[in-house]
């Protein structure tokens, strides 16, 4: 599957170019933003590899804003280009430590190097990594804390099978196929999830991407519970796998 980078930039001429740039090297752009309207669903349902970023954006959009907020919520590389090269600026851009900086303009092989070595070290450097989950004010690194019969009861996060939304309520199972209900809608829990893990499958379900047993376009098989796919989602989570095909 080609590795899927969305750019956010409101110069659309200059989207499109380097649209074209990467997909002549074998690159797919998810999308294509032009504020921060739209980022957080673009990066739940499609889980790029690595956002391509503008610092000045029009309206009251801000780059180094919108990437703190991407670092807070998502593991995924974020890499600047950007015109700017004035101190004040590059003060602000350290404080979030990008995976990469281009300055405009930009040749294509610095593009694709640089998108290409902060892909590949934000994947070593994340390699077996949870990120903390943040519910009812309790912090466990790789784990989450469920209100059970009267007790927090301590959860990991790598033996979640699948999350379910049910209104305002969210479902959790687990390994030993208990279902945990917490009152968090399932966008907020989606949020404190470690994202190299856990994949958006259809509007209602999450899943965990290792526990997945078989799958095709209609439905995803975890301990023999049948899960529906939905129609836009099976690209996105069949270039979340690692695949050997025939």
């Amino acid at each position: 599957m080609k590795t899927q980078i969305l750019i956010v930039e409101d110069n659309l001429e200059l989207a499109d170019n380097t649209q074209d740039l990467l997909e002549a090297e074998g690159f797919e752009v998810c999308d294509i933003l032009d504020s921060d309207e739209k980022i957080e669903d673009t990066l739940f349902e499609k889980f790029p590899a690595a956002v391509l970023l503008d610092i000045h954006l029009k309206g009251n959009s801000n780059g180094i804003d919108i990437a703190h907020n991407i670092r807070n919520k998502f593991n995924i590389p974020v890499v600047f280009f950007t015109s700017s090269t004035d101190k004040e600026t590059l003060n602000k851009v350290k404080e979030v430590s990008p995976d990469g900086y281009i300055v405009k303009p930009f040749s294509k092989d610095t593009l694709i190097t640089t998108l290409t070595l902060a892909i590949s070290n934000y994947e070593t450097k994340n390699t077996d990594k949870v990120s903390e989950l943040i519910l009812h004010d309790k912090i466990i690194k790789g784990s989450l804390f469920i209100r059970d019969k009267g007790y927090l009861k301590k959860i990991a996060i790598k033996d979640i099978d699948w999350i379910k939304a049910d209104g305002s309520y969210t479902h959790i199972s687990t390994g030993d196929n208990t279902v945990y209900t917490l009152r968090n809608i399932l966008k907020d829990v989606l949020q404190k999830l470690p994202s190299m893990l856990f994949c958006k499958v259809n509007k209602a379900f999450i899943v965990n991407l290792d526990k997945i047993d078989a799958l095709n376009s209609k439905e995803i098989i975890i301990k023999e519970q049948s899960i529906p796919v939905g129609r836009n989602y099976y690209q996105n989570i069949l270039s979340r796998l690692n695949q050997v095909t025939r």
